[in-house]
C-alpha cells in the first residue's frame, strides 16, 4: 500500500510541476522572441557530438574505475554495458539502473561487491565534480561574495581529502554497511582516483559545451552566457539526481532548469529549452542504447 502511495505522490508533484511550466510557457507566449529565434541544423550536430564526448569520458572514466578495482574490462565492454543499462534511471528510484549494471556486469564474470563499489565511486564524483563546476560558474557569473567563495573553497578541499584511498574506502564501507553488502578493500591508487576526476570534469564540460551549442541552434546567445549554462544544466541535474521519485528527475530537473534559465533568457523561452533539453539527451541516450547493442552483438556472436 505504501509503495503505491509513493508512485501516486511521486507523479502528483511531477504533474504539478509540469502544470506550472506549461502554464507559463502558455501564459508568456508573447514574450517569446520569434523574431530572433532561428534553426541551424550546424550547431544542433555540433551539440550531439559534445554529448558524443562526453560519453566516452563517462566509458573512460568507469573502466578506469574497474581496472583499479582489479576488474578486467575494456572500453568497448564499459560502452556496451553503459549504454545499455543507464536507461533503467528512467524508472522511479536510483537502484534500477545499478541493479541492471550489476546483472550485466556479473554476466561478464566481474564481482557484484566491485561492481557496486563502483557505482558509489561513480555517483559520488558525479555530484562532487558537478557541485564543483555549479559553484565556480557562479563565482565566474558574479556572485563574489564571501560565502560563494568560501563554499567553493571548502568543497574543492574536501575534493582533494576525500580522494584519498584511505578516506575513501571509509565512506564506501559504511554506506556498504548500511546496505547490508560486505566491505571492500579499495585498491585504487590516489594518483588512478585523481585520474578518474579528471575525467568526470571531461563529461560534464562536455555536456555544458553541447548544451550551448543547442540553445544557439534555435536563439543567439553570446559566450559571455556559458557560466550561466553551466550552473542552470549542473544544479538542475544535481536536483534531479537527488530528487530519487521522478524517474531521471523528470520534472525536478526542468523546473530549476528553467528558474536558473530565467536571468539570461525569457521565461517562456527557458521553459522551452528545458524540455527541449530533455528531448535532445533522450535521444541521444537511445541512440546510444542501439549502438550498444550492436557493439555487444559484435563481440557475442550467437
Amino acid at each position: 500500500m505504501l509503495k503505491y502511495l509513493e508512485k501516486i505522490i511521486a507523479v502528483f508533484v511531477i504533474g504539478i510541476i509540469f502544470l506550472f511550466l506549461i502554464k507559463g510557457l502558455t501564459t508568456n507566449w508573447s514574450k517569446i522572441p520569434f523574431n530572433e529565434l532561428h534553426f541551424n541544423v550546424l550547431p544542433l550536430i555540433i551539440s550531439f557530438f559534445f554529448l558524443m564526448i562526453h560519453f566516452l569520458n563517462y566509458t573512460k572514466s568507469w573502466q578506469e574505475i574497474m581496472t583499479g578495482l582489479k576488474e578486467r574490462l575494456s572500453f568497448s565492454q564499459s560502452f556496451w554495458i553503459l549504454s545499455t543499462t543507464q536507461i533503467a534511471k528512467y524508472v522511479p528510484g536510483r537502484i534500477w539502473y545499478m541493479v541492471g549494471r550489476v546483472y550485466v556486469g556479473k554476466k561478464q564474470r566481474m564481482d557484484s561487491r566491485n561492481l557496486t563499489v563502483s557505482m558509489f565511486l561513480e555517483s559520488g564524483l558525479l555530484i562532487l565534480s558537478s557541485s564543483v563546476i555549479f559553484l565556480i560558474s557562479t563565482v565566474i557569473i558574479g556572485n563574489y561574495n564571501l560565502r560563494y567563495l568560501l563554499i567553493t573553497l571548502i568543497l574543492l578541499i574536501i575534493v582533494v581529502i576525500v580522494m584519498q584511498p584511505g578516506i575513501l574506502m571509509k565512506i564506501l564501507n559504511v554506506f556498504l554497511k548500511i546496505m547490508k553488502k560486505e566491505t571492500v578493500a579499495l585498491s585504487l591508487s590516489y594518483l588512478q582516483i585523481l585520474k578518474v576526476v579528471i575525467y568526470f570534469f571531461g563529461l560534464w564540460i562536455a555536456q555544458i559545451i553541447g548544451f550551448f551549442f543547442l540553445i544557439n541552434a534555435i536563439y543567439p546567445l553570446p559566450l559571455s552566457g556559458l557560466p550561466n549554462l553551466a550552473a542552470a544544466y549542473t544544479l538542475s541535474w544535481i536536483t534531479g539526481f537527488i530528487v530519487l521519485f521522478a524517474p531521471g528527475g523528470l520534472g525536478v530537473r526542468e523546473g530549476m532548469m528553467t528558474l536558473m534559465l530565467s536571468p539570461i533568457l525569457p521565461t517562456p523561452l527557458a521553459i522551452a529549452i528545458s524540455f527541449i533539453t530533455r528531448v535532445w539527451i533522450t535521444l541521444f541516450e537511445v541512440a546510444i542504447f542501439f549502438v550498444g547493442l550492436a557493439i555487444r552483438k559484435r563481440q557475442q556472436p550467437s
